[in-house]
């Protein structure tokens, strides 16, 4: 049930990006409001904030927009993707899709969990074949359509099996072929017999049956506000020789399922106090980003993501509250000001320099199912003596890596209380075979019990903040219009959580419009001819001096047009005029078709898809 809407009455600032933020209090564990999107187009999305504001551990927190972005593990992930698929077929095909959308080809991040879907695609959105294949057979499997990875000639690929035979799909290149009766997904095999007529010479399959005529999907890549655009596929080279050099270079892949197959899932705990912070546009660091800008440079143009997300785990907890001593280690556990009255807020419980003589443990971990890339501990230590016994340090321990590395002591001779700023972006520096997820700060403390005066050694308030890497493209994103917003948590009891979403909505270009009326074929119309000239109603563009300059069309057997015929079939044009002539070789006889298409400015702006328009080719 809607319970909110939120009414937006926020000051205007620049004309072309309006930034908007709105926040909403939650205290059940489901509830859903809606947010309305002004502009002429989709807003950019910037960054959305779930903050602990209770006395309770907010577990496992979840938001969905238009009931998309549930993406907690690898099942709800492909149960979303595959929603209303009826087939086998059907589901294969829009894992497929969703994985060529939502998931780059460029390098990989070196995190080899990333063969997982849900490491892949919440916390990285780009990697090279291997992880694309591994991540559509996770998917495949996760809703019962058999799955496999193939090693081809300098390639990885898939097969997924329906309708009693397999059928090559590969979402990394945006690739699939059709066999001789134009209308059944090739297989590897088919390919192979297919390709051996070439020895595997791209040369020669130019001139074989499949390889020859199909093309990948074009692929563009931008930051998350659409600029430096990359061209990873141009929608025209022959990729279809990768697919046959021999035994040796061809065979079944299960090297990766240790990875692809562990169990990993969104799940998270935030602390009272503590807030995750997402942001669609990523900094400076991502996983690896030392060797990936160094091979940037030296003109690899795929080595660094293009669109990246990041944010922060901020935890500040409050050491005077009643909480204070759930937030630490229950085992040789320091002393309290809540409990026994002594400042600082932690401090030594046993003093030192007799039969004591091993400090005082003070251990906060932070946990993330998000790759840690660095952080920031800010801390206030006291130490009321500066003898022999009388210590302070920290030290930084992580379960990946292993990492165990002191970060600081209290600077010789000073007592008194402290406020430091210690850097972690070195000690957790990401890089190795698996990302890190996890990390725990222990703060010792010792006090000579020689003092006289008695003197304390402790904390008194500290700020935990880790850097974390994230996928833009899982994050829960505004579209233009009305945004149905859904919150849920699984937190026993009473709690309390604050959602803050910002945006910038844009003024700056209104898309085309949408290019509806089909002039040829018309709708439901039989055709004599297998290669018509598809032809529409002119798009236009509202702003001055705007005018179209290309459009996408997309031909399919698919009533809903949810992906094409084959993947030269959905096609940019490269054209403003309203036609497109279909190559000879596509259609059969006596066949039901259907298309639709869309217009884009010379501004580089999309408008929306027309209506999905009916066609025949006549017996």
């Amino acid at each position: 049930m809607l319970q909110f809407l939120a009414m937006l009455f926020l000051s205007t600032l620049a004309a072309s990006a309006q930034t908007r933020e709105y926040s909403q209090v939650i205290t059940v564990n489901d509830y859903t409001y809606e947010i309305e999107v002004d502009g002429s187009r989709d807003p950019i999305n910037e960054t959305i904030i779930i903050e602990n504001l209770g006395d309770s551990p907010l577990v496992n927190p979840r938001i969905t927009v238009d009931d998309m972005y549930d993406w907690f593990d690898a099942e709800t992930m492909a149960l979303e993707v595959t929603r209303g698929c009826k087939t086998d077929e059907e589901k294969a095909l829009a894992i497929w899709d969703f994985i060529r959308l939502n998931f780059q080809h460029l390098a990989s991040p070196g995190d080899r969990e990333c063969h997982n879907p849900v490491v892949a695609l919440n916390v990285y959105g780009y990697a090279n074949c291997g992880y694309h294949s591994t991540v559509f057979t996770a998917l495949c499997r996760s809703v019962g359509v058999p799955a496999r990875v193939w090693e081809v000639w300098h390639h990885t690929i898939t097969e997924a099996f329906y309708n009693n035979a397999w059928h090559m799909l590969d979402s990394d290149i945006g690739l699939y072929y059709l066999a001789a009766d134009n209308r059944t997904i090739a297989s590897v095999e088919q390919l192979w017999d297919d390709q051996k007529i070439s020895g595997g010479l791209e040369s020669g399959a130019a001139l074989t049956k499949f390889s020859g005529r199909n093309k990948a999907v074009y692929a563009i890549y931008t930051d998350v506000e659409g600029n430096n655009p990359h061209v990873s596929q141009d929608g025209e080279k022959i990729r279809g020789y990768r697919y046959f050099f021999g035994p040796d270079e061809c065979f079944l892949q299960t090297g990766y399922d240790r990875f692809t197959y562990e169990p990993h899932s969104m799940a998270m705990t935030l602390r009272p106090g503590e807030k995750l912070i997402r942001h669609w546009k990523g900094g400076e660091k991502y996983y690896e980003y030392e060797r990936h800008n160094r091979n940037l440079e030296s003109g690899n143009e795929e080595a660094k993501p293009m669109r990246y997300g990041d944010g922060q785990l901020v935890w500040k907890p409050d050491l005077k509250s009643e909480l204070t001593p759930s937030f630490f280690n229950k085992d040789q556990a320091p002393g309290f000001e809540v409990l026994d009255g002594r400042k600082p807020a932690v401090h030594v419980r046993h003093k030192h320099g007799g039969i004591y003589n091993f400090p005082e443990r003070a251990i906060l971990s932070t946990e993330t199912p998000y790759t840690i890339l660095g952080g920031t501990i800010k801390a206030t230590f006291y130490r009321g003596a500066a003898k022999e016994w009388d210590r302070v340090s920290a030290t930084v321990i992580s379960r990946t890596g292993p990492v165990s590395s002191t970060v600081w002591r209290a600077p010789e001779g000073v007592t008194g209380y402290m406020d430091a700023e210690i850097d972690l972006d070195q000690v957790l520096f990401p890089s190795g075979e698996r990302g890190r997820r996890d990390y725990s700060v222990e703060f010792n403390f010792m006090a000579d019990e020689r003092n006289n005066p008695p003197t304390q050694s402790g904390l008194d308030a500290v700020e935990l903040v880790a850097d974390i890497q994230v996928s833009s493209y899982s994050l829960p994103a505004l579209s233009k219009g009305r945004n149905i917003i859904r919150y849920h948590d699984e937190t026993p009891g009473k709690h309390k959580v604050k959602i803050t979403h910002i945006w910038r909505e844009r003024n700056d270009n209104t898309p085309p419009t949408t290019p509806d009326g089909p002039l040829f074929p018309t709708e439901g119309q039989t055709i004599n001819t297998l290669t018509p000239v598809f032809k529409w109603q002119q798009a236009s563009d509202a702003d001055k001096g705007d005018k179209i300059t290309n459009h996408h069309i997309s031909i399919s057997f698919d009533p809903l047009c949810r992906w094409p015929v084959a993947t030269a079939l959905l096609k940019k044009t490269g054209s403003g005029f309203s036609e497109w002539q279909l190559p000879d070789g596509w259609l059969n006889r006596d066949t039901t078709y259907y298309w639709k298409v869309k217009a884009q400015d010379n501004r580089g702006v999309w408008g929306e898809w027309s209506k999905i328009y009916r066609f025949k080719t006549s017996k």
